[in-house]
């Protein structure tokens, strides 16, 4: 085994292993009541919100089997999670070459574009709404 293959087993391990250990702690702990989450320092300098807030808290809601709940904290995070989900599995040699031109389409500039106005209109709607 050549040493790439073998450094990129080791990265994939890692990030799984972070994964469930972070999942553990957003499903053990509520970061509304717990002291040692981050908190967002966009919100407590201006007392706006900024995109990512409530992002813990939906994480820790949907852990919990709170979909309602979690979607309500932030349900950028649920059309994240999604899209970002559909991007890893376009990435399964077994799909075939069929998928790349979609792939390319949700990955390109205009995907990109979407995403920046997408955010910003979120980011604008949920203070002012």
């Amino acid at each position: 085994m050549n040493l790439k293959k073998t450094l990129y087993i080791i990265v994939a391990i890692a990030a799984v292993v972070a994964i469930v250990v972070m999942a553990i702690i957003y499903r053990n702990f509520d970061p509304l009541h717990e002291n040692f989450f981050p908190k967002c320092a966009f919100f407590s300098l201006t007392g706006y919100m900024c995109p990512g807030c409530g992002g813990q808290r939906a994480v820790h809601a949907l852990l919990c089997g709170n979909f309602v709940e979690s979607f309500r904290y932030n349900p950028l995070l649920h059309v994240s999670m999604a899209y970002f989900f559909i991007l890893l599995v376009l990435r399964f040699p077994f799909l075939g070459e069929k998928v790349s031109l979609i792939r390319e389409h949700l990955t390109g500039l205009t995907a990109c574009v979407i995403w920046f106005v997408a955010i910003i209109a979120f980011w604008i709607l949920r203070n002012i709404v």
